[in-house]
């Protein structure tokens, strides 16, 4: 089932927000894409695509941490690093998948582990950032 964004999950900052707003479309994607697992081809390069863009986003947002002096940004960053890492393995694992079987049983894995940590990272690490981000512009950078 998709993710859909809430008002709930905003930390009061457009770029941040936005980025938010694109990982759920990319996840979503790569949901879709799982559904016709012959697909390998495309599966790997929406994962890509979401790796890419995630990395992008923890960049721009430790950016703004740095910005505004939050005073968790070094665990929030060791954060960005583990998944950046677990990225690269669920990659991997994709990689040497074989057949469609294969595929298809990671499948649920897959999808789980992105929407879990999307989630999670937003409800119970983003969020925490928002009370520092509403003494600024929401444009804010």
């Amino acid at each position: 089932m998709a993710i859909i964004w809430r008002s709930g999950m905003s930390v009061s900052n457009d770029i941040i927000d936005y980025d938010h707003q694109f990982l759920i479309n990319l996840i979503n994607t790569i949901e879709l894409i799982l559904q016709t697992p012959e697909e390998k081809d495309l599966l790997l390069e929406a994962f890509s695509q979401f790796h890419n863009y995630a990395k992008g986003h923890f960049q721009r947002e430790e950016s703004i941490q740095r910005n505004i002096q939050y005073p968790n940004s070094l665990h929030h960053r060791g954060l960005h690093s583990t998944l950046l890492s677990e990225l690269n393995e669920l990659k991997q694992k994709i990689i040497e998948t074989k057949t469609t079987d294969e595929i298809e049983k990671k499948a649920p894995e897959i999808v789980e582990f992105l929407k879990r940590w999307l989630v999670n990272h937003v409800l119970n690490e983003d969020l925490l950032l928002k009370p520092y981000l509403e003494k600024h512009p929401r444009g804010f950078s």
